[in-house]
């Protein structure tokens, strides 16, 4: 029998007149486990990844909630003012609240730049259950310079904005993103984490280079060997071939499940 998915759509606001959209997801039976789902830039919280998951940990009796990001989904904006400052922000005011609420073990799975919020996050939370990376970003300047090479750098810094293209959507950045991100010593922060780690990441990926999912292996491992490094064998960014996607989220779901399950 299929779990039936009771959903509450819940706007938090964690700053002045920034509001931040949440849905809180919990199976029929009581429970104190939660999952904090974070998706990726210019994703939203009805990602397939996040609604797959949710499916997946109602139906083992576990909590889930998916928020919208800054000047993404439902939460407030505009986008081009978006860093991940704000991010860490919103979410460390969405696990208050997830407490608040009542629930005692929490874990975090984040996606590409969700992933890399989830680990500064996790740096500071000690008693997170687990951890699980989807293609985490965790070095993301040089992939602006690769992107944009330096005049494109110097174009942005020049006019405090740049505009691209991104999934067939326009969209605009300002140059305090990029400015924000040099303050974050994304490896620093990941040798701190103790808490179980899965990290899933396809060989294939030409958005976020595996190269930097080893190299971030290699550092959570200076914190306890208790962590997993799973890689995909000619999987994109997006686990766009059927069995790359499911093979990744049954991963996540069997990770996050049996560290609940021992916690």
């Amino acid at each position: 029998m299929e779990t039936k998915i009771n959903e509450q759509t819940v706007k938090l606001d964690f700053s002045p007149n920034e509001t931040t959209v949440a849905v809180l997801a919990v199976p029929p039976k009581e429970t104190k486990k939660i999952v904090l789902l974070i998706h990726g830039f210019m994703s939203n919280k009805e990602s397939e990844t996040n609604l797959e998951l949710t499916k997946r940990f109602l139906a083992k009796g576990i909590a889930t909630v998916r928020l919208d990001l800054f000047g993404h989904g439902e939460s407030s904006g505009p986008f081009q003012k978006l860093t991940l400052s704000r991010c860490l922000h919103q979410v460390e005011g969405l696990i208050a609240w997830i407490k608040e609420k009542g629930y005692e073990e929490i874990s975090m799975v984040g996606s590409s730049f969700g992933g890399l919020i989830a680990i500064h996050t996790a740096a500071k939370h000690k008693d997170l259950i687990s951890l699980a990376l989807k293609c985490p970003v965790s070095n993301y300047p040089p992939l602006w310079h690769d992107r944009l090479g330096r005049g494109g750098m110097d174009g942005w810094k020049r006019d405090d904005l740049f505009t691209f293209i991104f999934d067939d959507q326009k969209a605009r950045l300002e140059y305090s993103f990029y400015e924000d991100l040099l303050k974050a010593n994304t490896y620093s922060d990941a040798a701190h984490i103790k808490t179980p780690t899965l990290i899933v990441h396809g060989d294939a990926d030409d958005d976020v280079p595996v190269d930097q999912s080893i190299r971030l292996f290699d550092t959570l491992r200076l914190a306890r060997p208790d962590k997993e490094l799973v890689l995909i064998s000619g999987a994109d960014h997006g686990f766009e071939k059927p069995a790359d996607f499911g093979q990744m989220i049954d991963k996540i779901e069997n990770f996050v499940v049996a560290a609940t399950k021992t916690s």
